[in-house]
């Protein structure tokens, strides 16, 4: 199965390299291919409307491989809580895919 990261900088979680280490070792404890890491730079727009975000879901969207979207924390996606389950219903939904949050 295969699976894509999704890193964001932010001042008060964990730095790039923790997320990416977290991201890596759940790979390799599942199984998981993991084909791509996106890296946010911490930019303040719209949760939604980040050039990252957008550069994942048309990842996902046009590659047709991904089963997974990991995370280091539902905050890493959107600063938003309530919005979390918004999003994770849209993957699951539109391209079958489930994010999971790997700590």
């Amino acid at each position: 199965m295969n699976a894509i990261g999704y890193i964001r900088i932010s001042p008060h979680l964990q730095t790039i390299g923790d997320q990416e280490i977290a991201i890596k070792k759940f790979c390799t404890e599942k199984g998981l291919n993991l084909l791509m890491l996106f890296k946010d730079s911490g930019e303040y727009n719209e949760d939604r409307e980040r050039e990252s975000w957008l550069a994942v879901e048309e990842y996902v969207q046009y590659s047709g491989e991904v089963n997974f979207l990991l995370f280091v924390l539902p905050e890493k996606i959107t600063r938003y809580n309530k919005l979390i389950d918004d999003v994770q219903d849209h993957f699951r939904r539109k391209y079958n895919v489930l994010l999971v949050a790997v700590v």
